[in-house]
């Protein structure tokens, strides 16, 4: 039997197979032999590593709240507009914008900030020597000022006074939170006038920490310098009450001892919560003045599940050798018919490209893969019988798309016409040049006027769309004035406008400068869109037509106070055919080529046109024409 017969399945079982029973072979001993020394070594440090990771975490949280304290001190170091409310909102601000925070304040002496304590001595605010000491806090969760309290004998204002330098207060309680003030002193000319702080919750360490998890049953808490509790897992009722000394350990009272002066270690002694033999690491905060502290069972941390965990680490990287080999074999076992069948592939897709679908794939491969090369095969000859299909179908449409094209054309040139005759004629009857006619005939035939306009405008519609598809279109570029073509279509549409009981206006500077353009296609277009807004807009309602002067274009719009356009219905309104929905086109009539033609005599200008519409609030049609074009100057003003 040839190997290409083989399956994939036999050789990777025999390959990794093999493979596998040297790897578990060669590897036993090595289990056996292994330092149980080492893995304990190796507990040590991890924990080591846990516990200074947890204490930089912190310290970095630290120096990012004494910055804040900073920030606030710099800003009012340098402010002399001396505006107290101004102050009070660059510190609410900042509590606004950091939410670890639960307080920001300033603290003035007196007179030091506006020398006007006087003035608001006893008021909202204010204590009775009126001095500026707000304290925007959200303790309780909602956020209030109220003035500072107890600053002339706590830490939090007489160390940065007397050190004249920053300060970290212990840890303290305050209307039921334990918290630590970070406080820098104002300085202005060698001289202190004052504090800018922040207060930070501790309850987030707690909520933190007491989640911290090493080995099986081992847990973290944090103290402060002096060794009150900052946090714990179990007794809650512990922190800020509760010291390390107070467990009367000797082992403990050596631990606190070390972190009072801001040292690291670790020592061994009894939990005094489960009655373990445990080792407790811990590792100082450098910023927030306070130590980390992970504690964990001696025996969990030295079980010999550790030591295998750590076995099987080498043991791994050997497998992982011994299976690169086996992988190597196996991937020589199958490279080349997979190579075989990609080069394939590449000259086929490479004459798929070019539109040849007559080649086919090779199919003398190994069992394997030969379903491949097969099915590629199969899809090929499915992808022929479809491309000649879809070619005679291309062809018939491209036929039927000229004939509709061409019948299109006929049929708009030759409604023309005999449009133009109905309209000449019924206008000198509505004109009474043929003799006198009475109320009903004229306004009979003010509607048979009216409907012409809007028959013609069909046709012109069609009749575009025809030449814009055959590339027939010319446009005739002269010096215009877009008050003269606004004038014309309010005279186009006037009629219509009446008839739907609408009022249009027009509102265009009188210094307004002329514009390079296509003056019919541009009456038509503003005819287009002004039969729009008629025909949205309810009766009593407002047309107005304006135009203002940019830098390099003319913008001219078309507003309404119609019913207006969802927002997200906009973007399609410029396609050929469009109309929001068949209600709309029930109701108020339309083809859907109007704004579609709009569009079209836009780009012809090298212009944009956009809509901004607000159901039930109306409808503004934007068009930005350029004043010159290809380079050329046209100047003067609309007289």
């Amino acid at each position: 039997m040839k190997m290409d017969d083989v399956p994939l399945k036999v050789k990777l079982i025999l390959y990794i197979g093999f493979s596998v029973l040297l790897v578990m072979a060669a590897t036993t001993a090595i289990i056996i032999s292994t330092s149980t020394a080492q893995h304990e070594d190796l507990a040590y440090k991890k924990s080591i590593e846990k516990a200074s990771n947890y204490a930089n975490q912190f310290n970095s949280d630290m120096q990012s709240n004494m910055a804040i304290a900073r920030t606030i001190e710099n800003t009012l170091t340098v402010y002399n507009s001396s505006d107290r409310d101004e102050v009070n909102d660059i510190l609410r601000e900042v509590l606004i914008a950091n939410p670890n925070l639960i307080g920001t304040y300033t603290g003035f002496e007196p007179n030091a900030f506006d020398g006007k304590d006087a003035e608001y001595a006893g008021t909202e605010g204010y204590d009775s020597t009126g001095r500026l000491v707000p304290y925007w806090n959200k303790i309780g969760g909602t956020m209030f000022v109220e003035p500072l309290i107890d600053y002339e004998s706590s830490d939090y204002y007489q160390l940065p006074k007397q050190l004249e330098q920053e300060v970290l207060t212990e840890p303290y309680l305050y209307q039921g939170e334990l918290i630590v003030s970070y406080v820098s002193p104002i300085i202005r000319e060698e001289e202190f006038v004052g504090i800018g702080g922040v207060d930070v919750s501790l309850n987030y360490i707690d909520e933190i920490i007491s989640n911290v998890t090493a080995f099986e049953k081992g847990y973290a808490f944090t103290v402060s310098n002096t060794g009150i509790l900052l946090s714990h897992p179990v007794h809650k009722e512990w922190i800020g009450m509760k010291t390390l000394n107070d467990f009367n350990d000797t082992e403990i009272a050596i631990m606190a001892e070390d972190i009072l002066v801001g040292q690291g270690g670790n020592i061994e002694t009894v939990d005094t919560t489960t009655g373990e033999d445990v080792i407790i690491f811990y590792e100082p905060v450098r910023t927030g003045n306070y130590s980390f502290i992970l504690v964990i069972p001696k025996e969990d941390m030295l079980a010999d599940v550790m030591a295998l965990r750590n076995e099987l680490i080498l043991i791994s990287s050997l497998a992982l050798i011994f299976m690169a080999g086996a992988a190597y074999l196996v991937a020589i076992s199958i490279t080349r018919p997979i190579n075989e069948i990609v080069s394939n592939f590449e000259d086929i897709s490479d004459s798929a490209l070019k539109g040849d679908l007559n080649r086919r794939a090779e199919t003398d491969v190994g069992v394997d893969f030969r379903k491949i090369p097969s099915g590629l095969n199969d899809i090929l000859g499915s992808l022929q019988t479809y491309s000649d299909d879809l070619e005679k179908a291309n062809k018939e449409l491209k036929s039927l798309d000229q004939m509709k094209d061409v019948f299109l054309s006929n049929v708009s040139h030759e409604l023309r016409t005999p449009l133009t005759s109905i309209k000449g004629y019924t206008q000198n009857v509505y004109d009474e040049s043929l003799g006198d006619i009475n109320g009903p005939q004229k306004s009979s035939l003010g509607a048979v006027l009216r409907n012409a306009d809007r028959l013609r405008r069909l046709v012109n519609s069609l009749l575009y769309i025809s030449q814009a598809q055959a590339e027939i279109i010319e446009y005739k570029f002269k010096e215009c004035h877009i008050a003269k073509i606004i004038s014309n279509t309010i005279m186009d549409t006037i009629m219509l406008v009446e008839a739907n009981e609408l009022h249009i206006e027009k509102n265009i500077p009188s210094d307004l400068p002329t514009i390079e353009a296509d003056e019919a296609h541009l009456v038509d277009m503003l005819n287009n869109i002004v039969d729009n807004a008629i025909k949205f807009t309810p009766p009593g309602g407002v047309i107005t037509l304006g135009a203002s002067d940019e830098e390099n274009d003319l913008h001219l719009t078309v507003s309404d106070t119609g019913i207006g356009i969802p927002k997200e219905l906009i973007p399609n309104l410029f396609k050929k055919f469009y109309q929001i929905d068949s209600s709309i086109r029930r109701k108020y009539g339309g083809t859907g080529l109007g704004l579609y033609i709009c569009k079209k005599i836009v780009d012809a200008h090298s212009g944009e046109i956009w809509i901004e519409s607000e159901p039930h609030k109306g409808t503004t049609v934007h068009i930005r024409l350029p004043k010159v074009r290809d380079g050329g100057e046209v100047g003067g003003n609309e007289e």
